[in-house]
């Protein structure tokens, strides 16, 4: 199991070795467009929830787990639920390690140097040397107390950095507020695992660098893990940072070391420019390698924007995808998503990924497409909040009633649509036609404006506009009037 080791996902190098070259100059490469659902994916994403990270969120199925990795917002915070007893052990225990270490460039002194009580919330800050050899050089540690939960913030500053540092951890232990996996604030500032940060409102304050990692895990699908890492732009940005520069070369370099390796023979599902909202300068690379002896083929994917430095909106961002992992072990297993299913799980949950809105602008969201366009193509099943505003239809080839292009707003709930069944002897001799209403994928097809008239309300709406809970009230000829319990309007026509 030695060569399966060299295939744990842990650096992106370790990802990029994996992905070899084809023709990448395939017409599907220059502008990706997103990969309709399966059936089975279509039933994993009926039901979604909305995560948010950092500055931002993305959707996912209901089912999909949250893994929380390297969290630093200013500072390295830290949130144990229920851990109020744990973080006071651990501030013992890093009290102890300081008193029991000299410190040999200061007169052999402990290298604690402080413990300051805090009232609000209430906890500890501690302060020590490094380490033994330190001379400016400092640890320090806050140990707090959030209601039930225990909170422990840390950083490594300089000695002229003392009290800044000190002055920033009380700042961040008054401002951090409990979260749960579903809260999404509307306040600027950062979500982290259980708690979020507002933004410091001290004016003329330098911006802190923000590190966020978090992945995810389909319950569905678990050999399959995508993870996000969002960190400052490079003001030093060259192209050998880029992930498209460095998977050139290691491709060259693997050729030239070994022509025979089965690497090479990495199939190319998609390469080429990707854009997310406003995140630009990104770079995708889709690939499955080869099936090896004791190592199954694995879909690896991945993805980076260079970003804009000093924008905490438009960072530095690395996107990564694997099947087939077994604890933590890629080929571990075999991939339980084909190709076309891994490109449309990728393609959905990253095309959702975008800023937090904040403030005024959170509630805008709500009643109209205030940011930037989603691409046409992009899928949203019914009940989802509507990302876009603009026509949308249904993904699926199924015989509905009436016109199947709907024209609806951002912050609506995506609808269902009524369906035709096939009618029964008795019913074709009275000419009538069951219908039923069903969930769908809904696919963005144009951004036209809202049409200017709408016709007067008929005995039987085709798109039904309520939320799922507005179930259809049928009529005695077994015809269905779909109409929303609060939405009165006019179905609206075709543009």
């Amino acid at each position: 199991m030695r060569v399966i080791t060299r295939l744990h996902i842990v650096p992106l190098a370790a990802v990029l070795l994996m992905l070899a070259a084809c023709d990448h100059t395939l017409k599907e490469w220059k502008t990706p467009h997103m990969t309709a659902l399966t059936p089975r994916l279509q039933a994993v994403f009926q039901k979604t929830k909305t995560v948010c990270f950092g500055r931002f969120m993305v959707d996912l199925p209901s089912s999909a787990t949250v893994a929380w990795g390297e969290t630093d917002v200013s500072l390295g915070i830290s949130v144990l639920p229920n851990g109020v007893a744990e973080v006071e052990n651990l501030a013992q225990k890093f009290i102890d390690e300081l008193n029991s270490e000299k410190a040999i460039n200061h007169d052999d002194v402990p290298l604690l140097l402080s413990v300051e009580h805090v009232p609000q919330h209430e906890g500890k800050v501690v302060i020590g040397y490094e380490d033994f050899q330190a001379i400016n050089g400092l640890k320090i540690n806050g140990y707090f107390r959030l209601n039930n939960d225990g909170i422990v913030i840390n950083a490594r500053p300089l000695r002229s950095d003392r009290d800044r540092t000190v002055s920033l951890i009380k700042s961040i232990a008054r401002r951090l507020k409990q979260r749960s996996e579903n809260d999404i604030p509307i306040e600027p500032g950062n979500c982290i695992e259980h708690a979020f940060l507002p933004d410091n409102p001290s004016p003329g304050e330098e911006a802190p660098a923000e590190l966020i990692r978090i992945g995810f895990r389909l319950k569905e699908f678990p050999d399959t893990h995508l993870s996000i890492f969002v960190g400052p732009s490079n003001p030093h940005y060259e192209e050998s940072h880029s992930l498209e520069w460095r998977l050139t070369q290691l491709e060259k370099n693997q050729k030239a070391q070994d022509p025979n390796n089965p690497l090479i023979k990495t199939k190319d599902l998609r390469r080429g420019a990707r854009q997310i909202h406003d995140w630009l300068n990104g770079f995708e690379a889709l690939s499955r390698t080869p099936e090896q002896a004791e190592i199954h083929s694995i879909h690896d994917f991945a993805m980076d924007f260079r970003g804009v430095p000093s924008d905490p909106l438009k960072p530095y961002v690395e996107i990564q995808m694997q099947t087939g992992v077994a604890d933590n072990v890629a080929g571990a297993t075999k991939a339980s998503l084909t190709d076309e299913e891994a490109i449309a799980v990728w393609d959905k949950i990253t095309s959702t990924i975008r800023v937090r809105p904040t403030g005024a602008a959170a509630v805008k969201t709500a009643e109209t497409d205030s940011g930037p366009r989603l691409p046409l193509g992009e899928l949203a099943a019914t009940g989802r909040t509507c990302p876009q505003t603009g026509w949308w239809v249904p993904d699926e080839p199924k015989d509905t009633q009436g016109d199947r292009r709907q024209h609806i707003k951002a912050g609506e709930r995506m609808p269902h649509v009524i369906s035709l069944g096939e009618p029964s002897i008795w019913q074709k001799l009275k000419g009538e036609r069951p219908t039923y209403r069903t969930a769908t994928m809904w696919k963005l097809v144009s951004y036209d404006d809202a049409p200017v008239h709408v016709d007067t309300i008929e005995e039987t709406q085709t798109i039904a506009q309520g939320s799922p809970d507005n179930v259809a009230a049928k009529n005695a000829s077994g015809n269905a009037t779909e109409r929303s319990r609060n939405d009165q309007t006019s179905p609206q026509t075709k543009g």
